[in-house]
């Protein structure tokens, strides 16, 4: 069994997640990303629990790989192939996720504070994650409407923190979000079409320029957010 500490908006969860042997300790994964001259493979392996912290996984291959648990704070995964992981409940505290592909990605209740997911692709399960501080500029994480027989086919984030979070030119189109924590997150020319941001509180969040149209805001805190006379989309949806 491995204790997970995850801090969400301020405070501190305790879970049990129970882990199984993992397929690579810490010190076998070093080594092999120490061969510069082939693309690291950790394509299906299970890495669950595995101290991960810090270690170069730039541009790896970790397809459908069960990171569940795993303490990858500081890791580096520009670049890197996550599509279908598990990572749930791990930690990745200041890792640089940039560029990287997280399509059917499993992140629910992972801790990515100040993580740098800019330019990122991300469509899958983001619910209860902390994102709190984290870079995500650019970062397109839209439905994929051609793809709608995939599942999932879009970003699921219920009860995501996000405060003082960088979206700006975020994609969000049809995202589901309803409860999410944007304090004071820059959400400037952030693309929100269709997407459910029920009971999300935008509170000093800036969201000039940004594309609220066809969105679902019932209930929204959006009276203290700046920029909403250059936002879109707000004047039929949404009151002050």
């Amino acid at each position: 069994m491995s204790l997970i500490v995850l801090s969400l908006s301020g405070s501190f969860a305790f879970n049990w997640l129970p882990v199984r042997a993992a397929d690579l300790s810490r010190e076998q994964v070093i080594e092999l990303s120490k061969d510069k001259t082939h693309k690291l493979s950790l394509k299906k392996k299970d890495l669950s629990g595995v101290d991960l912290s810090g270690i170069d996984l730039s541009g790896a291959d970790l397809f459908s790989a069960n990171l569940d648990g795993c303490n990858l704070d500081g890791a580096k995964l520009n670049g890197a192939t996550l599509d279908r992981a598990q990572i749930r409940k791990a930690s990745l505290v200041k890792a640089d996720l940039s560029s990287s592909s997280l399509y059917a990605v499993v992140l629910d209740h992972s801790d990515l504070t100040e993580a740098n997911l800019s330019n990122s692709r991300i469509i899958g399960l983001l619910n209860h994650v902390n994102l709190s501080r984290a870079q995500l500029s650019g970062a397109n994480l839209g439905a994929d409407m051609a793809n709608q027989g995939m599942a999932p086919a879009r970003i699921e984030m219920n009860n995501a923190v996000l405060i003082g979070a960088n979206l700006s030119n975020v994609n969000l189109r049809h995202a589901i979000m309803p409860n999410a924590n944007l304090q004071n997150a820059n959400l400037h020319k952030a693309q929100l079409q269709w997407a459910d941001l029920s009971r999300t509180d935008f509170t000093g969040a800036e969201i000039s320029e940004a594309d609220f149209s066809n969105a679902i805001l019932d209930g929204a805190k959006l009276n203290k957010a700046n920029g909403r006379d250059s936002a879109f989309g707000l004047n039929k949806s949404a009151k002050p």
